[in-house]
């Protein structure tokens, strides 16, 4: 499906699993290609690979170096793992790191805000069943502060974006084995989506999915750099009464 083309709304990019530096410089090469500020430069987890968390601070610099007044707006990924988080907040204090929360931004005088979150899998992997004895009910528990947060932010705001690692939908899950999908996404998070229906959802994790999808007229990106090989423009799509 293609993406929609690009509208006079604020400038928004994205991108995830850099995994410094294994596609660092996929993500740094696009990067350099991009000629337009945003206002806001999402990172949807997965910025550093296996809990090395210094990769983050070249990724971080190319951004502020390229668009010194962009706000970067993070959450984390699988790879920052759950013990660096306070770690990773204290050494990049510059970063709006937004998790199981939201913010909101000014962004061309339109009020966004962005929800973040680790997300949610449908099937907890074998590793975080043996380290992780309560995975199941973290997960239960995010999905309906999500929910609520999500409901909030839209009587508060005039766009809302779901800013999550994990994957939000099995739309954008095409391409990778379906009999992963469940370690992949929650299905009860895709159904909070399609209930409080935010502006655009974000994800990355699925390497091999799809980069785009509606689902139910809203748009999901999957952000992921070694899949689309590049950052990825976020553009909220018209409807006929104007934009969603």
């Amino acid at each position: 499906m293609a993406v929609p083309r690009s509208n006079n709304l604020p400038v928004i990019y994205a991108a995830s699993d850099i995994h410094y530096p294994h596609y660092f410089d996929l993500f740094k090469k696009s990067l350099n290609n991009i000629s337009e500020e945003p206002c806001l430069f999402l990172l949807a987890g997965d910025i550093i690979d296996k809990g090395k968390i210094d990769g983050a601070k070249p990724v971080f610099e190319s951004i502020f170096n390229k668009f010194p007044n962009s706000k970067i707006v993070a959450t984390f990924g699988n790879d920052e793992w759950n013990e660096l988080w306070d770690k990773l907040k204290e050494e990049y204090s510059n970063i709006d790191w937004i998790v199981d929360d939201y913010k909101i931004y000014s962004c061309n005088n339109i009020s966004i805000s962005v929800i973040g979150t680790p997300g949610a899998l449908d099937k907890p992997t074998r590793w975080q069943i043996k380290n992780i004895p309560n995975i199941q009910e973290i997960y239960n528990n995010r999905i309906t502060k999500i929910r609520e947060l999500l409901i909030k932010a839209k009587k508060i705001s005039q766009k809302t974006i779901l800013l999550s690692h994990y994957a939000l939908s099995k739309l954008t899950l095409k391409g990778e084995n379906p009999y992963s999908y469940g370690e992949l996404y929650s299905s009860k998070m895709e159904k909070i989506i399609v209930e409080t229906r935010p502006d655009v959802a974000i994800h990355g994790h699925a390497h091999r999915g799809t980069a785009y999808a509606l689902l139910q007229n809203i748009p999901i990106y999957n952000v992921a750099i070694p899949l689309v090989k590049s950052i990825t423009k976020i553009i909220f799509i018209k409807n006929l009464e104007g934009f969603l």
